[in-house]
């Protein structure tokens, strides 16, 4: 890359400065007379090229002076790294990012431009430098000497070391093992090292505070020069935690919090919110063989259609009961969103057919795309195409097929190697249900015909019949009390609970709906039951938000942290990605989000965690990223008025494939939500829900190649991580084995990759650094709107 080898800076030498005071005290520096060289990079060492010929002549020359030599080498790499940090669209507070350096006369100079050229204030240009230059001090420099180079500079000497002396200045990176080790969230009663380095200022003591929801602890450190450190033993009680260090200097008291990308530090008057730190549940582990997976959810109305009659069979059924179900008669029909005439509201119970034979014959598609688990919404018996209202737990929508039907088809998957995880939906049940029967239609022995029902304690009635407590209000979704003995013993606990009954037909997981309205002992008897059938069955939450930090019922929840769930929705992902897509954050941005989810999740549930791009409760990905705006913020009305013209839904395939290979190359399960990778298109429910067709051959193409060197490549699944950013446009993820062993300690094959992701109009170079993996740093470039997996070793 000569781009980067090449890299050209202006030095300028000499000349006078005066400052000159606004009417509102703003320092200007005014300069005059200076010369100026240009300096280009060769070998690692700037050299002088063009520009004022007496002074290229003296910085060639073997006399040249030391102090000249040491003034051009430092303003040069000082001068590269604010344009470098500009170029990659970072703010100049920032530059931490591009630079680090040892040199003596880096740091006057870099706080001479920051003052002078920038107008930054003096603290906070000390404390940008003390961020990146490691000699403050300006060691062995005598500010006489270099007046005669540049004057200012030589001033500047002097103010710094005066700051440096008073002025508090610290580092802490939560990311890097110096300050936190070991990395990302510990466990139970392990040992963590917590620190900061001084940059300047003086520390006459410090502190580490520690808090959480119900416990905050101050714990003195110790110094190691300008190091200060306190090891701590993790609680023995799983819990979300935050810390922050004190400091008291001579003259004053500062707080070290995180700045907006949460990981590094900023010096501030007083406590601001905390650095993150989870600690989660001892020897807590998820099912090794999920990890590696590539997941596929399947609406199943929609996804495959057997055309045998069991549909048709199936609506007559419902429509004995005295539903009103209707069957479309082609899969090019539009789908219904507003009421029949006779409706005051939408119902979601016109129906495509699919079932689950049709899904059987689909396993070949399926394998060939290099999927390992079905997602399936829910197949139980319901009024609705969704199925989220249900009428009876026990077997399959008649619509779909029989329990024989599910047994034939978690057999034949199996043979494929190919598992199923089922939908759960326990926080309510359906009105029109053999458990709530509000409309009589299942007998009248549900617990809407009084207190001699079986189901009758399921629920909580204000009064009865018709006030009830129900799911958001929707009088159609009866809640059940999840603390009822009778409840937990029929769904979850009993021996022939719910949970169980599945999991020995040939499930081999559960996807929790509305994890977080379940309560965590409910969550916790869930997994237990799941567990002591399939003792490898994955549990899967329906979380919308970072699972670690959530709140409700009243507290922060649990089951992130080891004591029910193995995985949640990763909604919080899809949502960075489409903003990176759409040029609403940059990469840095991505980055640091990547690196906040690996951080704050406990490893095994990170690298459990459903990635996914699409839902069946979201816009689908391509129109997302055709929309340019949040769609599912507006009404179903207003959605379909959007327009989407032919090229920005072109536009749209290509970013959906930079999506994938995020997806796929961060740890976690892909998940492709199906025809995703046809691109389909649709707006939110029921829009996003249409009949399946396979549309874009050479995205599912892409989709399937991706599949295949994940499951080839263990480094892929379950191998370290690193995530980068080029620039603003470039994302950069290493994913790498060196040891023969991934991070679990599980026997793997060695393997580097990098992937570039380049979201940008033009061509973008990077450098990515890989001496994690062992391999240095690598340079290249990548084209618009692409991407790029390479292979290190």
């Amino acid at each position: 890359m000569d781009a980067l080898k090449n890299r050209k800076v202006r030095v300028w030498f000499g000349g006078s400065y005066r400052e000159q005071w606004s009417e509102n005290y703003i320092l200007s520096i005014i300069y005059e007379g200076r010369r100026w060289v240009d300096a280009v990079m060769k070998d690692g060492l700037w050299s002088p090229e063009g520009g004022d010929e007496e002074l290229v002549n003296r910085l060639l020359s073997p006399e040249c002076p030391e102090l000249m030599q040491q003034y051009f080498q430092a303003a040069a790499t000082v001068y590269d790294a604010v344009r470098e940090c500009l170029n990659m669209g970072l703010k100049r507070e920032r530059l931490s990012e591009c630079l680090h350096t040892e040199m003596p006369l880096a740091a006057p100079e870099l706080m001479r431009l920051l003052m002078d050229d920038c107008g930054f204030p003096l603290v906070e240009a000390y404390r940008v430098t003390a961020a990146c230059c490691g000699d403050l001090y300006a060691s062995g420099v005598l500010p006489q000497e270099l007046y005669q180079y540049q004057p200012r500079t030589s001033h500047v000497v002097s103010i710094l070391r005066q700051t440096a002396g008073s002025v508090t200045a610290a580092l802490h990176d939560s990311r890097r093992e110096e300050f936190r080790s070991p990395f990302g969230a510990p466990e139970c009663g392990s040992t963590l090292r917590l620190g900061f380095r001084r940059l300047g200022g003086s520390v006459r003591d410090a502190h580490l505070e520690l808090w959480g929801d119900s416990m905050e602890h101050s714990y003195s450190m110790e110094r190691d020069g300008d190091y200060y450190y306190v090891n701590l033993t993790m609680p023995n009680e799983p819990q979300a935690l935050w810390y922050a260090f004190y400091i008291e200097s001579d003259h004053s008291a500062h707080w070290i919090c995180p700045d907006g990308t949460g990981c590094l530090g900023k010096v501030c008057a007083q406590r601001e919110a905390g650095f993150r730190l989870t600690v989660y549940k001892k020897d807590f582990d998820t099912p090794a063989w999920f990890r590696k997976k590539v997941m596929y959810q399947i609406f199943p109305d929609r996804f495959a259609f057997s055309n045998d009659g069991t549909a048709e069979r199936g609506v007559e059924y419902h429509k004995s009961l005295g539903q009103t179900p209707e069957l479309h008669a082609s899969l090019d029909e539009p789908v219904r969103w507003q009421p029949r005439s006779w409706e005051s509201s939408y119902s979601p119970d016109d129906f495509y057919g699919g079932t689950l034979r049709g899904i059987e014959q689909k396993l070949p598609y399926l394998k060939e795309l290099g999927v390992g688990v079905l997602y399936l919404n829910p197949i139980v018996e319901a009024r609705s195409n969704h199925r989220y209202d249900t009428s009876d737990y026990s077997r399959p929508d008649p619509i779909l097929g029989t329990v024989e039907d599910f047994e034939h088809l978690c057999a034949e998957a199996g043979k494929q190697g190919i598992r199923i995880i089922l939908d759960g939906v326990y926080s309510h049940t359906g009105a029109d249900s053999r458990y709530f029967d509000r409309y009589g239609n299942y007998g009248g022995t549900g617990a809407c015909q009084g207190a001699g029902s079986e189901f009758y304690s399921w629920y909580d009635f204000r009064s009865f019949p018709d006030d009830y407590r129900c799911w958001w209000g929707f009088r159609d979704l009866p809640e059940v009390n999840e603390f009822n003995p009778k409840w937990q013993d029929d769904i979850i606990t009993g021996d022939d609970s719910i949970v169980k009954l599945w999991l020995r037909r040939g499930a081999a997981g559960w996807r929790l709906d509305v994890a977080d309205e379940l309560p965590d002992s409910v969550l916790a008897l869930i997994r237990g039951a799941a567990k002591s059938v399939k003792p490898d069955a994955p549990i899967i939450g329906e979380v919308w938000e970072d699972a670690v930090v959530k709140e409700s019922y009243g507290g922060r929840r649990n089951y992130a942290l080891g004591c029910s769930l193995d995985s949640v929705m990763n909604y919080p992902l899809r949502e960075a990605v489409i903003s990176f897509m759409h040029g609403w954050s940059d990469a840095y941005a991505l980055r640091d989000f990547l690196i906040a989810q690996q951080m704050n999740y406990p490893k095994p549930l990170y690298y459990s965690l459903m990635n996914l791009m699409g839902s069946h409760d979201v816009d689908r990905l391509r129109t997302a990223l055709a929309a340019g705006r949040v769609l599912r913020q507006m009404s179903r009305e207003d959605q379909l008025k959007v327009e989407f013209t032919p090229e920005s839904l072109e536009r749209a395939l290509l970013l959906e494939r930079l999506c994938a290979v995020i997806q796929f190359t961060i740890p976690g399960v892909p998940s492709i939500y199906y025809g995703d990778e046809q691109g389909m298109c649709g707006v939110c429910d029921p829009f996003n829900r249409l009949p399946f067709k396979e549309g874009d051959r050479e995205l599912h193409d892409f989709y399937a190649s991706l599949a295949a060197r994940r499951n080839s490549a263990a480094a892929l699944s379950t191998g370290h991580a690193r995530f980068m950013a080029g620039s603003a446009d470039v994302l950069l993820i290493l994913r790498w084995i060196s040891d023969g062993r991934d991070v679990f300690g599980e026997t793997a094959e060695n393997g580097a990759y990098l992937a570039v992701i380049n979201r940008g109009n033009d061509e973008r170079s990077y450098r990515a650094d890989c001496s994690a993996a062992g391999l240095g740093i690598c340079e290249g470039s990548i084209a618009a709107l692409s991407s790029e997996i390479i292979r290190l070793k």
